[in-house]
């Protein structure tokens, strides 16, 4: 009984632990590939998964957009990313806040237009539920020199 006891004590302290060391920066880094793998299939259901319903983001041209114009546009095809490849990304957890700022080199268009290129971008996610959200977003085209 005394084993038994001692066995529920060490698995109650393992427990919160192991969850805690799931919130890593490198769980957030793996996130940011998931969705750049699912913007470049056109994954509108794994990109609605990632993406919270309050979604906020500021584009290219600098304009404010939410969840339901950016999830219209990739359904449409309006916009389309074909190629991505993300660099220099880092996170920042800070409780159930985390910031994701990374580097992409991309092919992709936006109304027709070409728009690939390098771009600067930032990402805030949320837990919620248990799960990252993504809350926020920026991005800034990198000039050529």
């Amino acid at each position: 009984m005394r084993h038994f006891f001692l066995l529920a004590i060490a698995v109650g302290f393992a427990v919160p632990a192991a969850a805690a060391a799931a919130d890593t920066p490198t769980t957030l880094v793996a996130l940011e590939a998931k969705w750049t793998k699912a913007l470049v299939a056109n994954d509108v259901a794994m990109i609605d998964a990632i993406v919270a319903p309050d979604w906020a983001g500021q584009g290219l041209d600098g304009k404010r957009s939410d969840k339901s114009v950016m999830m219209a546009d990739f359904k449409s095809g309006k916009n389309k990313i074909t190629a991505m490849t993300n660099r220099d990304v880092s996170a920042r957890i800070f409780g159930d806040i985390a910031v994701v700022q990374g580097i992409d080199d991309e092919k992709s268009t936006a109304d027709g237009k070409d728009t690939s290129g390098t771009y600067t971008w930032t990402d805030v996610f949320q837990k919620r539920g248990g799960k990252w959200l993504a809350i926020a977003s920026q991005g800034t085209p990198v000039k050529k020199k």
